[in-house]
């Protein structure tokens, strides 16, 4: 968190949530759908239909839209892991290496 020290309060929420042992996780949908339900923030930033085939990473909005984090699921053991803690741009480069396509134009 001292390098994201502006993020403090969502990256705490973070942790609160999600640092414990015994939590497993069938699906990246079960691990946005409980961060949703905490920290009523928009999750979904990403269609999973432009991530590529079998990708089990993705991004979570954790400070409203301005810090990601991007996070890996093993479905085998039902743990994920961080990837990375990101600003807006960083995961705007990340989005166009992990996809199909292009960012569709809004």
């Amino acid at each position: 968190m001292r390098k994201h020290a502006q993020w403090k309060v969502g990256l705490k929420l973070w942790l609160d949530v999600f640092d414990k042992a015994a939590l497993r996780f069938e699906s990246y949908a079960q691990i946005r759908d409980l961060w949703l339900q905490t920290s009523a923030w928009n999750v979904d930033r990403i269609p999973h239909e432009l991530l590529e085939a079998g990708s089990q990473k993705g991004p979570l909005d954790i400070y409203k839209n301005k810090c990601r984090i991007i996070a890996w699921l093993n479905p085998k053991s039902g743990t994920f892991y961080i990837k990375d803690v990101c600003s807006h741009a960083e995961y705007d480069r990340w989005w166009r290496e992990q996809t199909k396509s292009n960012r569709p134009k809004r």
